[in-house]
């Protein structure tokens, strides 16, 4: 009987790359991650509620359902995404105040 090698572990952490280099993860994997990284506890349906609302904004890529309905996120490129988006709003901000100083 030949032996077979074992199957391809499950993405454990959210900085693992899988496949072709992308961030993929579960809900439970990151509210996992989240949790030991913060030692927090948190509502996964929360998170993921979260989530939905942050793939319709294009933050974060909802790439399909595991069999047991879980979510996979695509999470690559959401730090640029959202820093992209942050600094935009800081900028907004921050014009608005100087013309606003600026005509006092």
């Amino acid at each position: 009987m030949s032996e077979q090698p074992p199957s391809p572990p499950t993405p454990s952490s959210v900085s693992q790359p899988v496949d072709d280099e992308r961030i993929r993860v579960t809900t439970s994997q990151l509210v996992g991650h989240i949790e030991k990284t913060l030692d927090c506890r948190l509502d996964e349906d929360i998170l993921e509620a979260l989530l939905l609302e942050l793939d319709r904004g294009d933050y974060v890529e909802w790439v399909t359902v595991t069999r047991d309905g879980e979510y996979v996120w695509d999470l690559t490129e959401s730090p640029d995404r959202i820093a992209d988006a942050v600094a935009e709003a800081a900028v907004e901000r921050l014009v608005t105040w100087l013309e606003r100083d600026r005509s006092t």
